[in-house]
């Protein structure tokens, strides 16, 4: 990947350079960033937990949503590395919900900003690491739409 990645510490902006070239896919994606970017800015905002609880429960849904509709697609698709990426799902899962304890411990607003910027590191790490494996896959096997 040539370009960088349109972020800053605290927000991830969509751009073509994430799409895995499956529109269904990719507007999950774009959900999803969404939906973390509305957590880090109810962080930076200083609102208050219940509104930190309930932006970090909707990334929570989305995830386990979204991770569920890809594995089926795999399965579908014969994607050969289809359990290792579902055990990166596993894996990225027990991570949001281990800094959803963060936010439910209360704590300080230093500890809520690493969580926040945890998760859209780890939503970062998974899409240009794991993501693009699929996608490339689907390119090679005329299963994508780019």
């Amino acid at each position: 990947m040539s370009s960088q990645i349109k972020s800053s510490p605290w927000r991830l902006e969509w751009s073509d350079e994430l799409s895995v070239c499956i529109p269904e896919i990719d507007a999950e994606h774009k959900h999803f960033i969404m939906l973390v970017n509305e957590l880090n800015s109810a962080i930076i905002s200083r609102m208050g937990i219940e509104e930190i609880k309930s932006c970090m429960s909707a990334i929570l849904d989305d995830a386990v949503a979204h991770f569920a509709h890809e594995e089926t697609l795999f399965r579908q698709w014969n994607y050969p590395e289809a359990g290792d990426h579902a055990e990166k799902h596993t894996q990225l899962k027990l991570a949001l919900h281990e800094i959803m304890g963060t936010f439910e411990r209360g704590g300080f607003d230093y500890e809520w900003i690493e969580a926040g910027l945890k998760v859209k590191q780890a939503l970062v790490v998974h899409l240009l690491n794991e993501d693009m494996k699929y996608r490339d896959y689907c390119l090679k096997n005329n299963l994508s739409r780019c």
